[in-house]
């Protein structure tokens, strides 16, 4: 059985021959370790001064972006297929550099939806972009903003598509790549604004949120179409509707702004014949019945920290969805010993494994998540999930 039958089969909630292995590689940190490269600090050369005017404006191109990014995303995917990952999630996103005389470098990353994102390094010397703050704090400013965007969100939509279709021909014969639609629509709204004000109107504007709810659902739509235009059979959505403790909204109120647009999201994906995982960090146990009435095929990441247990996850809400994840990328897949990995993966397939729909994987990522560590995890879990499995039950 390959790669991709692994996958598919996992989806259906049938056993495949073993327990299929999904990165979640995404920092350049983890890539270039991988495949011996060399880092990139942009920070670092934004704050010397070193670029001239005619790098600055290269920089603020559509298709510098687009290579550039390109390249970071292939890295990810070959990093991932030389690890021996059955699939990788891939994440396109869409920036413009910006002078910002707010931060000390004087630049930043704008996105289309009206967030600002710094840029900055990790400790092995990378770039890094980090969420700061929205341009869009009122509903005025939101609504100027939106209609100066028209043609960037045409753009973005057509570099989505472009994109994915140039991964999965590029990868699609040694990994399988699994696209992302993200932000989703809960981030995309509330995040321009800050979670403050768009939490303030949820109560004392709600004719304002469900305009801004459609309006990014109508979008999301669009982005996610053009995802599974690359032919990808799995595609992924999401928004972080959890902190470590709960939900970051009550879940009544998510349904009643947001619940009919994921439901429109989901149908749309079945429409085409695809399934869809949806992704949220922090604990979402109040969530998990939704998902399911939203149409929602499975879930990723599951965040250990935040108290998500594989089994619990499996006995509240048995194969009604695929569940993917969710080894600790705190400590252990950054300092753990080989002995603590393989039994968090024999751990991990025992709780969700039986009768399929589930793919081992990391609950995210970061520059400090080590290689040798994710190599190991992919190796118990050729040695540990074979079907049938033969583990005993925690």
């Amino acid at each position: 059985m390959n790669f991709k039958q692994r996958i598919l089969k996992t989806m259906q909630h049938e056993e495949p021959d073993r327990v299929p292995v999904m990165g979640l590689i995404l920092d350049p940190a983890t890539t270039n370790r991988v495949l011996g490269k060399e880092s990139f600090n942009l920070a670092a050369m934004l704050q010397s001064g070193e670029l001239d005017d005619a790098t600055l404006k290269a920089l603020q191109s559509d298709e510098t972006w687009n290579q550039t990014y390109l390249s970071t995303v292939s890295d990810s995917l070959e990093s991932a297929a030389r690890l021996g990952f059955d699939a990788n999630w891939v994440i396109y996103s869409y920036m413009q550099l910006q002078p910002d005389p707010q931060t000390s470098l004087g630049w930043v990353w704008h996105d289309p939806y009206g967030r600002v994102w710094e840029i900055g390094s990790d400790n092995h010397g990378n770039t890094t972009t980090n969420y700061a703050r929205g341009l869009c704090t009122t509903p005025q400013k939101w609504e100027a903003w939106v209609e100066s965007k028209r043609e960037v969100f045409d753009r973005m939509i057509d570099s989505v598509r472009a994109f994915h279709i140039d991964v999965v021909e590029k990868f699609g014969d040694r990994i399988y790549p699994i696209g992302y639609a993200a932000p989703g629509v809960f981030e995309n709204c509330w995040q321009p604004m800050g979670f403050p004000e768009f939490t303030r109107l949820m109560y004392q504007d709600p004719e304002f949120v469900h305009r801004i709810v459609a309006f990014h659902t109508e979008l999301y739509l669009r982005f996610i179409n053009a995802v599974m235009d690359s032919g990808v059979e799995v595609v992924l959505g999401g928004d972080d509707v959890g902190q470590k403790t709960g939900p970051l909204v009550r879940p009544a109120m998510i349904e009643k702004f947001f619940g009919n647009s994921y439901r429109e999201i989901s149908q749309c994906v079945h429409d085409r014949g695809r399934t869809l995982i949806w992704h949220s960090c922090g604990n979402i146990y109040q969530f998990l019945d939704m998902y399911v009435d939203w149409g929602i095929d499975g879930i990723i990441t599951m965040e250990p920290t935040a108290g998500m247990e594989l089994k619990k996850v499996r006995e509240q809400i048995g194969h009604k969805l695929v569940l993917i994840g969710n080894l600790d990328i705190t400590r252990l897949l950054v300092s753990g010993s080989k002995e603590e990995v393989e039994q968090a993966v024999k751990k991990a397939i025992a709780d969700a494994g039986p009768g399929g729909g589930y793919v081992l994987s990391a609950c995210h990522s970061h520059s400090e998540v080590d290689p040798e560590r994710l190599k190991w995890m992919i190796d118990a879990a050729h040695r540990f999930g074979q079907y049938p499995l033969s583990l005993p039950a925690n």
